[in-house]
């Protein structure tokens, strides 16, 4: 009688025992897995790095007694990845300057008087402008407000030579009065949004910031983003924006 092979076979011990191969199966599957978990790892971004330094900051942005903090809810992260910036080295520099200068302004994230967003072109510092203000007045004329400027500004020196800063001053909507000393400076929100940017430029480039890479405009009271009906809204519209992105 001719016997099977696969019976002849098992007699001598060639054929593998069913659980090798199920066990060889789970092998290249957990292989393929890590593959695929270390190449997405690689990719990973300052963006990913900037939330963890970010989620170490509890509380809200929310409104405090005094009118000198900024916003309501919890801090934004949005818009595009660090990619889109001109290459991952460049994008991957700017990641961790901000990190630093967050690391550096923990107290100012957790008192609410500076917050840091991520936006589509590059990275936003909002400041209180009552932090470093008095009404009616762009003269920088507190201690605290310039503590925070020369973080800002140690950050803003060590940035990559084809990023450029813009500082945007913006007020609330309340109106200058015509016939008062600071109207004759200001004649309305326009000048002194304008002015409080300019001085915020200044320090930076006394500080040893470019000045070729500074840009200093003022918004006045119309790009609000609070509304201006309440004293808690108008302390918040009252701020300096800092844009950090790539010169185009």
């Amino acid at each position: 009688m001719i016997r099977p092979k696969r019976r002849r076979a098992e007699e001598k011990g060639y054929v593998t025992p069913a659980w090798m191969v199920t066990y060889g199966d789970m092998n290249s599957l957990l292989l393929t897995f890590f593959i695929m978990l270390i190449a997405s790892m690689s990719r990973m971004t300052a963006k990913s790095e900037l939330s963890l330094i970010l989620s170490s900051f509890t509380g809200s942005l929310g409104m405090m007694e005094g009118g000198n903090t900024l916003s309501k809810g919890q801090l934004v992260e949005g818009g595009s990845t660090v990619e889109a910036l001109p290459s991952r080295e460049i994008g991957n520099k700017l990641g961790k300057e901000i990190q630093q200068i967050a690391e550096l302004l923990k107290p100012e994230l957790r008192s609410r008087q500076v917050r840091i967003e991520e936006t589509q072109k590059g990275y936003k510092i909002t400041l209180s402008s009552d932090v470093f203000f008095r009404p009616g007045s762009a003269e920088i004329d507190y201690d605290r407000g310039r503590e925070i400027l020369r973080k800002v500004g140690g950050m803003l020196k060590e940035l990559p030579e084809n990023m450029k800063v813009e500082v945007i001053g913006h007020t609330d909507s309340s109106q200058i009065p015509k016939e008062s000393t600071i109207s004759k400076i200001y004649p309305s929100n326009w000048e002194l949004s304008t002015a409080r940017a300019c001085a915020v430029v200044r320090y930076f480039a006394d500080f040893g910031v470019s000045p070729k890479r500074m840009y200093a405009e003022g918004r006045g009271e119309y790009d609000p983003i609070e509304s201006n009906a309440t004293p808690e809204g108008r302390a918040y519209n009252r701020r300096i924006d800092i844009y950090i992105s790539r010169i185009q």
